[in-house]
């Protein structure tokens, strides 16, 4: 960068010796400094600034899974996790649940109270916390005496006590309990709780 002095003369008067004496007076004065000799006027990159930012939003690759309360690495529950204890009226029942999705949304759910009604002599039903997964069941079953079953239009779990129960559309088999039967029979509308047993039968 190149800078400009002016120089300026002055010319004063002043008293010497007795007479008047003129003599110059030199006063540097600095002048503007010039830009002109550093390229002219800026650019984006005369001033350094850095490229704009890129923003972009945070996404999650994992994708979101569901506990499926015991179930293994695979997906399929265990074989211990897959025993179920069921309590009706103080009444206690064993139970094992089948190795399907819908079998496997029930496990992560327990433990259940259900408030369970009775249907036609046949069944105690009553609707779940969710609904569960329905992947791969076939349309319908004909249940037996001691099945568990998932009525998968009204989100419901059923208790099947006897083999009056009918083939129906909707419904999965989920496992199986055993117990005495003819207690679940006699019990009104009831309260059930569901929950795991790992040692059982």
């Amino acid at each position: 960068m190149l800078g400009h002095i002016l120089v300026l003369g002055i010319y004063v008067t002043a008293p010497h010796h007795g007479g008047m004496r003129t003599a110059p007076l030199v006063l540097p004065v600095l002048a503007a400094v010039s830009l002109a000799a550093c390229g002219g006027s800026e650019t984006a990159g005369d001033r350094g600034d850095a490229p704009p930012r890129t923003t972009s939003a945070a996404t999650d690759a994992s994708p979101i899974s569901g506990s499926d309360g015991g179930a293994t690495a695979e997906g399929r529950l265990g074989d211990t996790t897959r025993n179920i204890g069921i309590t009706v009226d103080g009444s206690e029942f064993v139970g094992r649940l089948d190795d399907n999705a819908t079998a496997r949304g029930l496990a992560a759910l327990l433990p259940q109270t259900v408030t369970m009604s009775d249907h036609d002599g046949a069944e105690k039903t009553g609707g779940l916390s969710r609904p569960l997964s329905t992947e791969g069941a076939p349309d319908g079953h004909d249940p037996r005496a001691g099945d568990i079953g998932y009525y998968a239009p009204g989100g419901d779990l059923v208790l099947y006590y006897d083999d009056a129960a009918p083939y129906f559309d909707g419904i999965v088999r989920i496992g199986r309990f055993s117990g005495d039967l003819g207690a679940l029979r006699r019990a009104p509308d009831v309260r059930v709780r569901v929950e795991r047993q790992r040692g059982g039968r």
